[in-house]
């Protein structure tokens, strides 16, 4: 079932944390858009998560945002952020924005001298090598990464083994293919493909203030995304943008073959061949 502007708007944890970031770094603010920010700042409120994990970081600002509204909620917390990239392109450390917070005690208050919970980054490794490392009971995700096939997709059937039932699942950029900016292109759609392809009891999407078509939606995992979890194995048979290097490769195919039934594996196995072959790749 699908949820049309159902998840309230609050944009004050985004508001909070950046005014206290502010001294440190200017008036750098997260990639995301503020209502963006709001969408997971209230599914956070509404369902109340203890263990999250973030694939994809960036500057952070949006793992700021949610630890804001974490220690907000005054309740016990785990948070993973995880990223293959240590630095980004302009130099600057992944995370250095979450990094600042918890160097200069941005979220401590006079009435609690500690935090609530955790967060720990999980830098320089594909999500595989990590999510043992992480443990399950993971409630809560957010996946924002390449945005090109497979992309989110690889990580979605890992993370999916760890998830406790009825987790929220986030995923940024559902849209940016429809938005012809100049940094992504047309099959930028790998997140838009993953929403669309999975299975699950409720999906939720809030549309702009202006009434423009979101690129930010969430979906609700059941029962039924594990038994119908062949469509994210069949999404991959789509023409890839990029082809993994075979190391990466045979890690996630290492990873699907410990926990997916071997015809699914299978299914992967003929992804990875096809796109292999494509002309796409004799470029």
């Amino acid at each position: 079932m699908i949820k049309i502007n159902e998840i309230p708007n609050n944009e004050e944890p985004r508001k909070k944390i950046m005014s206290k970031l502010e001294p440190y770094l200017g008036k750098t603010g997260p990639a995301m858009a503020p209502s963006e920010s709001s969408f997971i700042s209230s599914l956070l409120q509404v369902y109340r998560p203890q263990k999250i994990l973030e694939v994809g970081i960036d500057a952070g600002g949006t793992t700021a945002i949610v630890l804001q509204v974490l220690e907000d909620m005054n309740m016990p917390y785990e948070m993973h952020s995880v990223d293959l990239a240590q630095k980004m392109t302009n130099g600057k450390d992944i995370g250095y924005l979450p990094k600042c917070v918890k160097e200069n005690n941005l979220l401590i208050t006079p009435s609690r001298s500690t935090l609530c919970g955790t967060h720990e980054f999980h830098l320089g490794k594909y999500l595989p090598q990590v999510i043992d490392k992480i443990g399950g009971d993971i409630n809560f995700v957010i996946l924002d990464t390449v945005h090109y096939t497979p992309g989110e997709l690889l990580d979605f059937l890992v993370m999916l083994p760890y998830l406790k039932d009825s987790a929220i699942v986030v995923l940024h950029d559902v849209a940016l293919n429809q938005l012809n900016n100049k940094y992504h292109k047309p099959d930028a759609h790998a997140t838009g493909l993953l929403f669309s392809a999975v299975v699950a009891e409720e999906k939720f999407l809030n549309y702009e203030p202006t009434g423009k078509y979101p690129n930010i939606g969430a979906f609700r995992i059941s029962k039924q995304t594990y038994d119908n979890i062949e469509n994210v194995f069949l999404a991959l048979m789509l023409t890839w943008h990029y082809l993994p290097e075979d190391d990466e490769i045979t890690i996630y195919r290492n990873f699907y073959n410990r926990y997916y039934p071997a015809k699914l594996v299978e299914i992967f196995d003929e992804t990875v061949r096809l796109n292999r072959n494509n002309i796409a790749f004799k470029k």
